[in-house]
């Protein structure tokens, strides 16, 4: 498993920290792809999602063998039709062209809206049920493989962060003389 720079700079600020010592450290780690895979809700929604897609596929290769049924129409009638004709045909069939284009942009957009709908709500129940297991367990910080699940409020710096850059003058005001 690869660590990252971020999780190695928390892990090194951890140690540093008196924090660390006078109380003692517990990191825990989440696979939040497998958590995923393993979930019931996430296997029921991506069930749900495959039927939808499948439903839509259907309905895509439908609409291009109408598309491909006049085109052969238009190819076999072509030398039999009045220039008007022709020129109405190929439009219906350039129109049909059209609107499967947009059948298919707007089908993979909705597909792509439910499954990021189901990815947030399962995503927001992992991060309260982490969160809960955190403070239960006593965890000073949860890790998955790429960010930081949950920090104990107990190492939480950001106050004396903040202070000290509040009382720190910034680059380029001190000595300006103005």
């Amino acid at each position: 498993m690869g660590w990252s720079l971020r999780t190695g700079v928390i892990l090194l600020i951890l140690l540093a920290s008196g924090v660390a010592w006078a109380a003692p450290l517990k990191i825990g780690f989440v696979d939040l792809d497998r958590a995923l895979r393993e979930l019931p809700e996430a296997r029921a929604g991506a069930i749900n999602l495959n039927k939808q897609v499948a439903a839509k596929q259907r309905e895509i290769e439908i609409k291009r063998q109408q598309i491909g049924d006049a085109q052969k129409t238009l190819e076999k009638d072509f030398p039999h039709l009045t220039n008007a004709q022709r020129q109405e045909r190929e439009a219906r069939l350039q129109s049909m062209i059209l609107n499967l284009q947009q059948f298919q942009r707007q089908a993979q957009d909705s597909l792509s809206y439910q499954r990021n709908q189901i990815l947030k709500r399962i995503q927001d129940q992992l991060v309260k049920v982490v969160s809960r297991i955190g403070r239960a367990g006593h965890y000073t910080v949860i890790l998955n493989d790429k960010s930081v699940l949950y920090v104990s409020g107990a190492i939480d710096l950001t106050s004396q962060v903040v202070a000290a850059m509040a009382n720190k003058p910034m680059p380029g005001k001190a000595g300006s003389g103005k």
